[in-house]
């Protein structure tokens, strides 16, 4: 898979705006992770940033801070996590977010989700 799809962000406005968009696969930084997402949240400061913008958005930003999935990638210093880990994170909305079936998170921003919890939980 060299492809992933994401809600992408052009100008100010409502979340209703964003665009379903077809984007390479992000690959990790030395210290992050690949994560197919399974659930995203829209929280309040995600629809105000949509809604005004940030100073550091271009057209084509994926907005979202927090998402669960499972680790599909890991960067070259990560030794402390596994492939397939169940994981939620929250992390910088500055950079590209979890509104994409694929998202890099650094993996310090990382939490197990244990089994016994579903997904959306």
């Amino acid at each position: 898979m060299s492809h992933t799809q994401a809600w992408c962000w052009h100008a100010p406005g409502e979340p209703g705006q964003l665009t379903l968009t077809r984007q390479p696969l992000p690959v990790p930084g030395a210290n992050d992770v690949l994560i197919a997402n399974r659930v995203i949240a829209l929280n309040p400061v995600d629809w105000k940033l949509i809604e005004h913008g940030h100073p550091q958005w271009q057209p084509g930003h994926v907005p979202g801070v927090d998402g669960m999935g499972t680790i599909v990638a890991l960067g070259a210093n990560v030794s402390h996590l596994r492939l397939g880990a169940r994981v939620a994170y929250h992390t910088d909305l500055r950079h590209g977010g979890s509104f994409a079936h694929h998202s890099c998170v650094p993996a310090r921003a990382l939490l197990p989700v244990p089994d016994a919890l579903s997904d959306e939980a």
